[in-house]
């Protein structure tokens, strides 16, 4: 497959647009069935500033952000998808300053569903802050 013609290929060149590029999320690495995103630390993630705190919002659009890449790195695919479910079980707390990565895995696909598991750290991959699961929902005819 070409790369133009790899719908995968063309996500990780595009510009980030939207939300996306309010958070900085940026892709790290990636493999056939996996993609890895990470979006720098900003103090306006922090909920609590005297504690360090880091709000679980930019973890979370993260974490959708490198599931829906890890599906499109498996199928090599423009489909629509819409989030089915998102759960995260969080570890332990982000800590300020630090870049957070998430690494996702497609494991499962079927006509309609595609399901991923996320692990999420903030430098250290052995020192998760979380794991997740998200299911996403084809919305096109195919």
């Amino acid at each position: 497959m070409a790369q133009e013609d790899d719908a995968f290929e063309r996500l990780k060149n595009l510009p980030p647009r939207g939300h996306h590029a309010l958070l900085g999320i940026y892709t790290v690495d990636s493999g056939a069935d996996w993609a890895e995103l990470a979006c720098p630390f900003s103090p306006g993630f922090l909920m609590d500033p005297d504690a360090g705190l880091v709000s679980s919002g930019p973890i979370i659009s993260l974490v959708d952000a490198a599931a829906g890449a890890a599906i499109i790195a498996r199928t090599r695919q423009w489909r629509g998808m819409a989030t089915l479910d998102l759960h995260i079980d969080y570890l332990r707390p982000a800590r300020a300053g630090h870049a957070i990565h998430a690494r996702a895995h497609c494991h499962h696909i079927t006509r309609k569903v595609a399901f991923t598991r996320c692990d999420v750290h903030d430098g250290d991959p052995d020192r998760p802050i979380a794991a997740a699961t998200v299911s996403f929902f084809f919305t096109d005819e195919s």
